[in-house]
């Protein structure tokens, strides 16, 4: 393994990690100027991506080093969809909940009532599951159509 094979796995494992750091942290993404700041930050990875295809230091089959690179700003998308989308139907603002309490953001903190626990299980549970299902299926077909 050379020096370029690992550069480009650790380029990849960082995106993932981001992508489990910004699922985790949803609560920072309610005010513009963080989700601005993270989707700048997240976009500039997925640009990074496309210089790896275009100089083709690639060591995965096709597209897909798009789809990991691109993660977390496919993330922060679908992540901000979700929230807009439980906001519209239920009228109610959602926050996350974990093993029975709260969670609060780094910079923000939770300000939701713990009387509308089922609501806010589900809230999480799709700002969880969403961005997973979604990526995993943009994988299965970029590999498809790709390798």
């Amino acid at each position: 393994m050379g020096l370029l094979e690992i550069y480009f796995w650790m380029v990849i494992y960082i995106s993932g990690f981001l992508n489990f750091f910004i699922i985790t942290l949803s609560e920072d993404l309610k005010t513009k100027k963080r989700f601005k700041k993270f989707l700048k930050i997240s976009f500039s990875i997925g640009l990074f991506g496309i210089l790896m295809v275009s100089t083709d230091w690639n060591y995965l089959c096709g597209y897909t080093c798009l789809i990991f690179t691109f993660s977390p700003f496919i993330t922060l998308l679908i992540l901000k969809t979700v929230m807009i989308i439980f906001r519209k139907v239920t009228k109610k603002e959602g926050f996350h909940f974990y093993k029975g309490e709260l969670l609060d953001g780094f910079y923000q903190e939770n300000l939701g009532d713990i009387q509308h626990k089922s609501y806010y299980s589900l809230y999480s549970i799709f700002l969880f599951v969403t961005p997973l299902i979604v990526l995993v299926l943009f994988y299965k077909l970029t590999e498809n159509i790709t390798c």
